[in-house]
């Protein structure tokens, strides 16, 4: 028989795996649980999301983010996530943590890329 609190989790990964599919379609992926190393419970690159189904929030968070730090290595993904349930709430409210540093990068990155579409539409002004 199946571990029930193995189910739970099972179950949780596959609603964010469904809710991410909207609008990724095949870029969010469930790997395989194979070899050695975990490599986390969903790829969205460049991020590897770690799900946790706890009842205690602090634990999930402390627990998940440490495993998905480790697992974004194995995988060879730049940013880890954990997505956390927030009880009888829709999937869509479930709460995603990440550490500072990795926050800054991404931010960062939106940062660059915004100023890079800013500096193509001036361009295009420029010349259109």
């Amino acid at each position: 028989m199946t571990n029930p609190n193995k189910a739970k989790g099972s179950a949780f990964e596959l609603a964010i795996f469904r809710y991410l599919f909207e609008v990724f379609g095949r870029l969010v992926r469930r790997p395989h649980n194979e070899g050695f190393k975990d490599v986390g419970d969903l790829h969205l690159s460049p991020f590897v999301i770690q799900a946790k189904n706890y009842a205690d929030v602090a634990t999930a968070l402390n627990i998940g983010l440490a495993g998905a730090e480790v697992q974004k290595v194995h995988a060879g993904e730049r940013w880890a996530v954990v997505v956390i349930k927030k009880r009888n709430a829709h999937i869509s409210q479930a709460r995603v943590s990440m550490t500072l540093e990795t926050f800054r990068e991404v931010a960062k990155e939106l940062h660059d890329l915004s100023k890079v579409s800013e500096d193509y539409d001036n361009y295009r002004r420029d010349y259109d």
